[in-house]
């Protein structure tokens, strides 16, 4: 898929923050996977996957999940979906890191751990 056709941005929320650490540690240009159990990610995202409408190539925000407010902790590019056996695993290549995102949204209504955003990367 290319990044250009994404209609929208993937959100990866994360919840420990040495996992933040080692994001922002490495910074842009580092590939490093999330998995998340099925139950974890919107049917939608599940679908788009099954169909090949969200694979290599899209773009998507690493967002850690702290209850009150959340913040962005990295942007960037699907490399490879990897279908597990109760979920998926999603490796992504890192392309900006905080704090030195240049934008980002951290609003996240949606009750799934990965699932899509509203806007448009």
């Amino acid at each position: 898929m290319n990044a250009a056709h994404s209609p929208k941005t993937l959100h990866l929320l994360i919840k420990a923050n040495w996992l933040v650490d080692s994001i922002t540690n490495l910074g842009g240009g580092y590939i490093i996977h999330l998995t998340y159990h099925q139950t974890e990610i919107d049917p939608e995202v599940i679908t788009d996957i099954m169909n090949q409408r969200c694979g290599e190539g899209v773009l998507g925000e690493i967002i850690q999940f702290r209850s009150g407010s959340s913040r962005p902790v990295a942007t960037f590019e699907v490399f490879r979906i990897n279908p597990q056996e109760a979920g998926y695993r999603f490796e992504v290549r890192i392309l900006e890191v905080a704090p030195y995102l240049k934008k980002g949204s951290a609003t996240c209504c949606s009750g799934y751990l990965c699932h899509y955003s509203e806007k448009p990367a």
